[in-house]
């Protein structure tokens, strides 16, 4: 063997690709799981005797294994990732690349998944498969299995590497946990709708390198995350949605987490049924919902404005352009890492784990700072106490899988300071008004408005019973917040009523 792996090693799992008639005699029979061997056999060049492939003049090796029980992709389950990436795991240092032949109904999730559950990726790991068998006449199977054994040999082939998880499908290399299904028979099954494809193959194999994503700096051993929790649901928001239908579905046992997909960039019902209803499944029920949106274009801009933070206000959390595949997938593997709270939960869904989203969202949480508020929420804001100061509750949550750096080392894109779940304090409608500063706990009313530390003055009148406010406070941001020192928020009353503030936290958007 050479000074270094080399060789790729094919996984295959079932599906379309090496499926074979129940009746070899009856063309017309049942279509099942066949065997590893003729789709080695179906491919040019292959040299059985050898275990390699003719590929650019070399010889490459190629050896393959498959499951226990290879099976239809409707059928994939969290026990055939786990034992995916266990192969992986344990062959990972005797090839260079790999490659995995799947079906096309459930390959999104797969590739989703076990991008999330390979931690410190380093080598290439190929998804393909094919919508006809490849023992049919006009099957796309052969052409998508030697292009992916080419980009995940592409060391020795002399092409630039992609070291992640990613999809091989009508010559276009896709992120695994990017990819959508666009078509039922189509050649062209298979879109990343949010990113551009990571290569391409013609006469020669290229690579979009500025879109693939850096290795570790310091290659370790290939960890892997093998404990997922899929006591979890993909939910589609449809128009007439029944606030009482979902309370049913909230009460599921054992269930953990919901995948919202809504309208447009996040929007949903904005009724006090239905929020009711998706705050009773947050608050009471414990649920970790994220949104994302049913469009295949587009992202969720949840929280970032008002006039979207219905769903924010109840405990949702938006999941930006993150198609709904790569959040459930990632959701259950977050959830399997056991994390000691609810809020570390929610926080590392809003990270950026895999590129599978354009953008992270770091969460500064504020805690009550007053002893006479026994640290609890909500808090009340009265014109005769003075102004009300919220200290930094815990460190920023900088999460625990590959491709998360401290937020210190990301550019920060925007910043928002969410005030959510605003009323009155005796229920009525009435008028807000009060100024903010950060790091100024002295602030007065009097405070000047001309230095850095002011955020800005709040002026508005309820229109419904709970009210939000979201400042854009990026400039602010970029001088004052760098994780040096914990933050205090001065809220500085102007008049008006007393107001209860259900939670306080700066959203900063980062970006590497």
């Amino acid at each position: 063997m050479s000074a270094y792996a080399d060789g790729v090693l094919i996984i295959y799992t079932g599906g379309t690709i090496g499926s074979v008639h129940e009746d070899p005699k009856d063309p017309l029979s049942p279509l099942v799981p066949g065997s590893m061997d003729q789709i080695l056999e179906s491919l040019p060049g292959y040299l059985p005797r050898d275990k390699k492939i003719a590929l650019k003049g070399k010889l490459v090796r190629v050896e393959a294994i498959s499951l226990d029980e290879p099976i239809d992709s409707s059928n994939i389950e969290a026990k055939d990732w786990q034992e995916m990436a266990r192969l992986i795991k344990e062959h990972y240092d005797d090839y260079e690349g790999f490659v995995i032949l799947h079906g096309t109904d459930t390959m999104a999730y797969t590739s989703s998944c076990l991008a999330f559950m390979l931690e410190d990726l380093a080598k290439p790991v190929i998804v393909t498969g094919s919508q006809l068998p490849i023992g049919e006449t006009r099957s796309d199977a052969v052409q998508n299995v030697v292009t992916a054994i080419e980009f995940a040999v592409a060391r020795t082939l002399g092409h630039p590497i992609v070291p992640e998880v990613s999809v091989l499908f009508h010559n276009q290399l896709f992120r695994g946990c990017r990819l959508r299904k666009v078509s039922a028979s189509g050649y062209e099954g298979f879109s990343s709708p949010n990113l551009l494809h990571l290569g391409q193959a013609g006469e020669h194999i290229e690579v979009n390198s500025a879109v693939v994503r850096r290795p570790p700096e310091k290659p370790t051993r290939l960890n892997v995350a093998m404990e997922l929790d899929m006591d979890i649901m993909s939910l589609d928001i449809f128009p007439g949605m029944k606030p009482e239908v979902l309370r049913t579905l909230f009460d599921t046992p054992d269930l953990k987490g919901i995948v919202l997909k809504t309208f447009g960039t996040g929007n949903a019902p904005t009724t006090k049924e239905f929020l009711d209803a998706i705050e009773y499944g947050v608050r009471e029920k414990g649920l970790l919902m994220v949104n994302v949106t049913q469009c295949m274009q587009g992202e969720v801009e949840q929280g970032l404005y008002e006039v979207s933070a219905g769903l924010l206000t109840a405990g949702v959390i938006g999941g930006l352009d993150m198609t709904p595949e790569a959040a459930l997938t990632k959701m259950g593997t977050v959830l399997g890492k056991g994390l000691k709270s609810a809020r570390d939960v929610a926080d590392m869904m809003q990270l950026d784990l895999r590129g599978e989203q354009r953008a992270s969202i770091y969460n500064v949480h504020f805690r009550p700072a007053e002893a006479d508020t026994d640290n609890g929420w909500p808090v009340v804001l009265r014109d005769e106490d003075g102004p009300l100061t919220l200290e930094q509750d815990g460190d920023v949550f900088q999460g625990h899988l590959q491709g998360n750096a401290p937020y210190k080392e990301k550019r920060l894109i925007r910043a928002f300071l969410r005030l959510l779940g605003i009323k009155t304090s005796d229920g009525r409608r009435g008028r807000l008004d009060f100024k903010l500063y950060l790091d100024e706990p002295d602030a007065k009313e009097a405070t000047a408005e001309d230095i850095p530390t002011y955020l800005g003055t709040v002026s508005k009148r309820f229109t419904t019973d709970m009210d939000n406010v979201i400042l854009d406070i990026t400039h602010q941001a970029k001088q004052f917040i760098d994780m040096g020192h914990n933050l205090h928020l001065t809220l500085v009353p102007i008049g008006g009523r007393d107001v209860e503030i259900r939670d306080a936290h700066i959203a900063l958007m980062t970006q590497d």
